[in-house]
């Protein structure tokens, strides 16, 4: 199974969200911390301001209280309702409330209870402050200044989601600053891409353009190097098999001219004489006449043999009737060979007049086809076309297909390795520029197709 994994863009991505995520949970330690000073600050300050109001307060009390005691003077708390961080209240003897800086509706914190919460529960409360009152030693009440932090910790929330917004867009502007840029940078690797697939294609003539980054500029110049001295060497080795491939047909003609014409006509004679004395009238010894036959006999085989040897080595056929005839024979060796499977042959015109390299090319792949048949594939029916396109190609006026179906076994051609056989045939093809294309699938059948170029169109030029 394979792994999933992260490609370059949300890699870096996915590193610059979780060092924007550590400096937020930095600043937001900072900003709590920060907090629970200003919180503390605020309360004491607001505090000390309200025990010097309220000490005005109680001095202008006690004046009213020394003019009329019967009635006990209001300190006008309701004045500290706009001072925000603390409520004061103000209890009598008993407990009962008196009066209070709280307005009638409460103040609804804009923090959301999670922050509140975060805020208060990392330090400790301002205590309250209590300060008993008395009017000339007589006790009348309490008054308690209780410090509200829920004033700051709004402001305190109102800066940080403003903080937050603003680090929310910078992330996503620089993630999507990031895409762009990387996205950018790594867009030369789709030619990359393509230039490697157009190699394992066998396409030598695959090339990268110049990259503005300096990195892969180096890189595309040394890939269009390799490539090049790859493209050299191949064309080399295909020279050299082209001729070592000529030079063995060269050989095979040569050694099947020397079969012909020294041990064919040497075997020929010895026919000859012992049909002579096989013939003979009057010979009294009939040992001489068993002897005759017997050579009559050997040589016929050795005929046969060299026949064969003779057909295998250079189908000289070819060269007195062309390809159509010479496919033809070997069609029919094939039926003799192999009575259980039907075989056709269909040969176009003008490719049946064929000879020469290219028709000993296509001569050699539909025997090695043949071969594999009749050894592997277990067919009931092989089929051979030889058919010719008109398409005008650079260096030629035609295409020679040659075609060989069958509906044997077939194999998976991933799994198995080419034989020397097949091999040989793609070696044979490439060397006079042509391409080979060999399907299997197994209990379907193999199709092995193989296109020449035909510089010369008509068959007597060939």
């Amino acid at each position: 199974m394979r792994r999933w994994r992260l490609s370059l863009k949300l890699r870096l991505m996915l590193l610059i969200t979780c060092l924007i995520a550590l400096f937020c949970l930095a600043a937001g330690v900072y900003i709590v911390t920060r907090a629970q000073n200003d919180i503390r600050g605020e309360a004491y300050s607001a505090t000390e301001l309200v025990e010097r109001y309220l000490e005005a307060e109680l001095t202008l009390a006690r004046g009213a209280w020394r003019l009329n005691s019967n009635h006990l003077p209001q300190l006008q708390l309701a004045k500290l309702s706009d001072v925000r961080h603390v409520e004061v209240y103000f209890y009598n003897a008993v407990g009962t409330l008196l009066d209070s800086s709280a307005s009638g509706q409460k103040h609804a914190p804009e923090a959301p209870n999670w922050f509140g919460w975060l805020v208060q529960r990392s330090f400790k409360p301002v205590p309250d402050v209590r300060r008993f009152v008395d009017f000339d030693r007589l006790a009348v009440g309490v008054l308690v200044i209780h410090p509200d932090p829920a004033f700051e910790i709004d402001e305190i929330w109102n800066v940080t989601r403003g903080l937050l917004g603003l680090l929310i867009v910078f992330s996503l502007m620089v993630n999507a600053l990031v895409w762009w840029a990387v996205g950018r940078a790594l867009r030369p690797l789709g030619h990359i891409r393509t230039a490697l697939n157009e190699l394992t294609t066998g396409r030598l003539d695959a090339r990268l353009p110049a990259f503005d980054l300096p990195e892969l500029a180096t890189l595309s110049g040394d890939f269009n190097r390799m490539v090049r001295t790859l493209e050299h060497s191949t064309a080399e080795n295909h020279r050299l098999t082209h001729r070592l491939i000529q030079t063995q047909e060269d050989e095979r003609k040569r050694i099947a001219r020397e079969l012909h014409d020294e041990i064919g006509q040497c075997v020929t004679a010895i026919h000859a004489d012992a049909v002579t004395i096989q013939r003979a009238d009057g010979s009294p010894d009939s040992v001489i006449r068993e002897s005759a036959t017997a050579i009559i006999e050997v040589t016929a085989r050795i005929k046969n043999m060299v026949r064969g040897m003779l057909q295998r080595l250079r189908p000289t056929v070819i060269d007195g009737l062309g390809l159509e005839a010479a496919l033809g024979e070997l069609e029919a060796a094939f039926r003799q060979r192999n009575p259980q499977t039907d075989c056709s042959l269909r040969v176009e015109p003008p490719a049946g007049e064929l000879t020469g390299e290219l028709a000993t090319a296509i001569y050699r792949v539909v025997q090695e086809g043949l071969t594999n048949v009749a050894r592997h594939a277990r067919a009931g029916n092989v089929s051979i076309e030889v058919t010719v396109s008109r398409k005008p190609l650079p260096n030629a006026a035609a295409v020679l297909t040659a075609t060989l179906r069958d509906d044997g076994v077939g194999f998976d051609p991933d799994a198995a390795g080419e034989g020397l056989g097949l091999l040989g045939i793609r070696e044979r093809i490439r060397g006079l520029g042509g391409a080979v294309t060999i399907e299997s699938v197994v209990q379907q059948g193999t199709r092995i197709m193989v296109e020449l170029p035909w510089p010369i169109p008509n068959a007597e030029q060939a």
